[in-house]
C-alpha cells in the first residue's frame, strides 16, 4: 500500500503546481523551477517558429509609432516618497544637489499631486493607469473580504484550486492555483508595447503578477516573499525567548552542541502536500569565535563566515518538498555574540529559480541573476519590521537598505544600455524606507520615538538618502543620449507619525462598532466583536467600511437612505476628533466614496476614506483590528515618519529635463504625456491630461 501511495503522489506531483497558504490575508503559490525551465523551454520553440512574423509586425508598428514621437526613448525614474517640502528645506538649508539643481534649471521642477489617499499602492495605480482609483480598484494595501471581516491584500489574490485528493497525512491538489492581479485598467506601457515600442519595468509597484506585454518586467512593491507573507524575518539567540517581544518575525533559539557551536533550523513555506502545511525546515550548524565576535554558518552544502554588524552576501536555501524544490535566498547580520543575536533576513524567492513569477518573461529573472548575480525579488526587501523590533540595528538596516539600491541600480543601467529606442521605467524606494524609518531624527519632528544615536551616518540619514539620489542621476547623465526624455516622479511626500489614533477604538466608543456582552477591549482581527449590533468598523490605513446589509455577511446597515445618513454622521464626528493631550484635530479630511472616486470599482472602496493630520495616523493596533480603551497613543516605533495624511500635505516632486506647458502636474497626468511624448493617442478611458513636454532643446 506504502508503494502505491509513493507512486501516486510522484504521478500527481509531477504535473501539479505546488499551493500553500500563510496567515491572514497573506497566500502563496509556487510552481517547481522544473516547471519554469520545462514551460520555458516549449515557449521557446514557439517563439522561435513564429519569430519572424511578430518581428515584422512589430517592426511595421513601431516605424509607424516613431514618426509621430516627439521622442524616441523615454526614461521614467520613480523615487518613491521624495517629499517636496523637504527637499527644499535642505535647499535652504545650504545642501547642494548638483543634478537635481541641472533638471531645475535646464527643465522643469514642480511639486507633485498625489491621490486620496496619498499611499503608495493607490498612488503608483494611478500613476500606472492614468485613471482614479475608481477606475483602477486599488484603495489601500489591504482592502476586507466581506464574508470573515478579515483583512487580505488589496494589490493580489491566490486562488487555491477547488478540489483536492487526500491520502492519509498527504493532501493532492487536484489543479492549479491562480495569482490574480486585482488592479484594473490598462497600463501605459502595455499601451506603448502594443505600438510595436518595447518597454523595460522595473520594480514598479503593485505589478505582482506581472501581466505580459512587449517588454521586461521585474515585479516591485507587493510580490511576496517564499513564506506567503510581506516580509517574515527570522531571529535567533542562545537567550531565552521570553527576553524577545518578536510579533512582525520568527523568534528560534539556539541549541548548544558543546562548546561553542550552536544548531537551528530554517523554516520556509509551508508543505504543499501535509496536512495543515506544516513549514518546510532546512537545519544549519553556528560556531561563535567569541574572542574575534564572528561566526561561521554551514548551511547546506555552504559555509559563510560572518563578523558582527555585518550584513552577509545572499545565501541560497533550499527547501525539498519531496522531490520538489523550493529555492530562496537570504541574508544574514550577526547583531551581538553574549548573548548571541542572529538575524535572518526575509526568504526571498530566488531569481535564478523562481518558484513564483517575480518577472516577465519568466526567464527574465534567471538571465539577470545569472549575469549579475542574486537580488532580493520581495516587494518590500528592506526589512523595517526588524528595525522596529529592535531587532536588526539601525546602521545594519541603513546597510541592508543601501545594498537593495545597488542591485536595482545594477540591473537598471544593465537594462538602459540595451534599450536603444523605447520606455524605460524604474522605482527605487530608498528614499521611503529611510523616511519611514528614521524622521525621528530630524530636529523638528517631534517625535515621542527613541532616537539612540550620534553617529551622522543614522542621524543624517533622510539627507544622505536624497544625496544618493542625486548621485544617482549623476550616473545617469553620463548614459544619457542628448535627445531622451528624462521625468522623475515620486508618489508621494512625507511627514510625521507622532500619535496614533485607534479607528476602532473610537468606532467602538461612539457605537458603531459593538463588543459582545462584557467585553471592553478585542483580541485582534475582530476577535470580539458582535456584528449582529455593529454598524461599521475600520479597515487597512485609512478606510470605515459599513457593515451594509447584502453585502457583508453579517450586515445589518440597510442601503440607501440608513447608509449614506450614517455615512454622513461618521464623517461629521471624524471632523471634530480632538487629540485633547495635544489640543489638535487629528482629522483634517473625511471623504464619503463617491466624493473622490468614479467608475465602476468605486463600490469596492471604503465607504469613508480617512484623511489625518500630519503628525497622525491609524494606530498600529487598529492596523491589525484590535479595539483597546484608549484612542489616541504615543507613536514609539522606529517607524515615525509616514504620508497615510491627505495630498494637500505632502506633495510629492516632478522634475523634467524639458519644459511642460501645463501647470500643477499630478500622478494621473504622467501616462498620457508618456504616451503623447511617443505620438501615441490617448484612449479615452485615461483621465490625466498631456503635461505638453516642450522638445525644444
Amino acid at each position: 500500500m506504502r508503494k502505491i501511495r509513493l507512486f501516486l503522489l510522484l504521478v500527481l506531483t509531477l504535473g501539479l503546481p505546488l499551493f500553500c497558504y500563510v496567515g491572514p490575508g497573506a497566500g502563496f503559490a509556487f510552481v517547481g523551477s522544473f516547471f519554469f525551465i520545462f514551460a520555458a523551454f516549449f515557449l521557446a520553440i514557439f517563439n522561435f517558429l513564429t519569430f519572424p512574423v511578430r518581428a515584422l509586425l512589430r517592426f511595421i508598428k513601431r516605424a509607424r509609432t516613431l514618426k509621430k514621437a516627439k521622442f524616441k526613448r523615454v526614461l521614467l525614474i520613480g523615487f518613491d516618497g521624495m517629499d517636496y517640502h523637504l527637499f527644499n528645506k535642505f535647499k535652504k538649508q545650504g545642501h547642494k544637489f548638483p543634478n537635481f539643481d541641472k533638471l531645475a534649471k535646464e527643465g522643469t521642477f514642480s511639486p507633485l499631486w498625489s491621490t486620496e489617499p496619498p499611499i503608495s499602492p493607490v498612488a503608483w495605480s494611478t500613476f500606472t493607469t492614468g485613471v482614479n482609483p475608481g477606475k483602477h480598484n486599488i484603495f489601500d494595501f489591504l482592502t476586507t473580504d466581506r464574508a470573515t471581516y478579515m483583512p487580505k491584500m488589496a494589490g493580489s489574490d491566490i486562488i487555491p484550486p477547488r478540489r483536492s485528493l487526500t491520502i492519509g497525512n498527504w493532501v493532492i491538489p487536484l489543479g492549479s492555483p491562480k495569482i490574480e492581479l486585482k488592479r484594473k485598467s490598462q497600463s501605459f506601457w502595455k499601451i506603448v508595447s502594443s505600438k510595436g515600442i518595447y518597454a523595460s519595468v522595473l520594480r514598479m509597484p503593485f505589478t505582482f503578477p506581472p501581466e505580459k506585454f512587449y517588454g521586461s518586467m521585474l515585479s516591485g512593491l507587493g510580490t511576496p516573499d517564499l513564506r506567503g507573507t510581506q516580509g517574515s524575518f527570522s531571529f535567533y539567540s542562545d537567550g531565552p525567548a521570553e527576553n524577545y517581544d518578536i510579533s512582525d518575525g520568527v523568534f528560534e533559539s539556539l541549541r548548544p552542541l558543546g562548546g561553542d557551536r550552536f544548531s537551528g533550523r530554517i523554516k520556509g513555506p509551508g508543505h504543499p502536500f501535509r496536512k495543515g502545511n506544516p513549514p518546510l525546515e532546512i537545519p544549519f550548524t553556528l560556531t561563535l569565535d567569541r574572542e574575534n565576535k564572528s561566526v561561521e554558518i554551514a548551511v547546506g552544502k555552504e559555509k559563510i563566515k560572518l563578523g558582527q554588524n555585518q550584513l552577509s552576501p545572499w545565501v541560497k536555501l533550499d527547501f525539498k518538498a519531496g522531490l520538489i524544490g523550493v529555492a530562496g535566498i537570504a541574508q544574514w547580520v550577526l547583531e551581538d555574540v553574549a548573548p548571541l543575536k542572529l538575524y535572518l533576513s526575509p526568504i526571498n524567492i530566488d531569481p535564478e529559480k523562481p518558484s513564483m513569477p517575480v518577472s516577465h518573461p519568466k526567464i527574465f529573472s534567471v538571465y539577470l541573476a545569472k549575469l549579475l548575480g542574486p537580488f532580493a525579488t520581495l516587494g518590500m526587501a528592506e526589512d523595517t519590521w526588524s528595525l522596529n523590533e529592535r531587532v536588526l540595528s539601525e546602521k545594519n538596516f541603513i546597510d541592508q537598505v543601501y545594498r537593495t539600491q545597488e542591485e536595482r541600480e545594477k540591473i537598471f543601467f544593465n537594462t538602459l544600455a540595451k534599450i536603444k529606442d523605447g520606455l524605460v521605467i524604474q522605482v527605487f524606494e530608498t528614499t521611503d524606507r529611510i523616511q519611514h524609518m528614521f524622521w525621528r531624527y530630524l530636529t523638528d519632528s517631534g517625535s515621542p520615538a527613541p532616537r539612540p544615536s550620534n553617529d551622522p551616518l543614522v542621524t543624517g540619514s533622510i539627507l544622505e538618502s536624497y544625496r544618493r539620489m542625486d548621485a544617482f542621476l549623476e550616473k545617469l547623465y553620463k548614459k544619457m543620449r542628448p535627445h531622451d526624455l528624462l521625468m522623475i516622479v515620486s508618489d508621494h511626500g512625507f511627514n510625521a507619525f507622532n500619535r496614533g489614533f485607534n479607528l476602532n477604538t473610537w468606532l467602538h466608543q461612539e457605537g458603531y462598532l459593538v463588543l459582545n456582552d462584557g467585553k471592553k477591549t478585542s483580541g485582534k482581527w475582530y476577535a470580539d466583536v458582535d456584528w449582529s449590533r455593529s454598524r461599521a468598523y475600520g479597515q487597512g490605513l485609512n478606510g470605515i467600511f459599513l457593515n451594509l446589509k447584502g453585502r457583508e455577511s453579517r450586515g445589518i446597515v440597510n442601503p440607501g437612505a440608513e447608509a449614506e445618513a450614517l455615512k454622513k454622521e461618521i464623517k461629521e464626528k471624524l471632523m471634530k476628533v480632538v487629540d485633547e493631550k495635544h489640543k489638535k484635530n487629528a482629522i483634517k479630511a473625511a471623504f464619503i466614496r463617491e466624493e473622490i472616486y468614479r467608475g465602476p470599482y468605486t463600490v469596492n472602496a471604503p465607504d469613508i476614506v480617512v484623511g489625518y493630520m500630519a503628525g497622525y495616523r491609524v494606530s498600529w493596533e487598529s492596523a491589525v483590528n484590535y479595539v483597546g480603551e484608549e484612542v489616541f497613543s504615543d507613536n514609539t516605533r522606529m517607524w515615525s515618519g509616514d504620508h497615510a495624511f491627505t495630498r494637500d500635505q505632502i506633495p510629492g516632486v516632478f522634475f523634467c529635463n524639458h519644459r511642460i506647458d501645463e501647470k500643477d502636474p499630478g500622478l494621473i497626468d504622467i501616462s498620457p504625456t508618456v504616451l503623447a511624448a511617443f505620438g501615441i493617442a490617448k484612449p479615452a478611458f485615461i483621465e490625466g491630461r498631456d503635461l505638453k513636454i516642450n522638445n525644444i532643446s
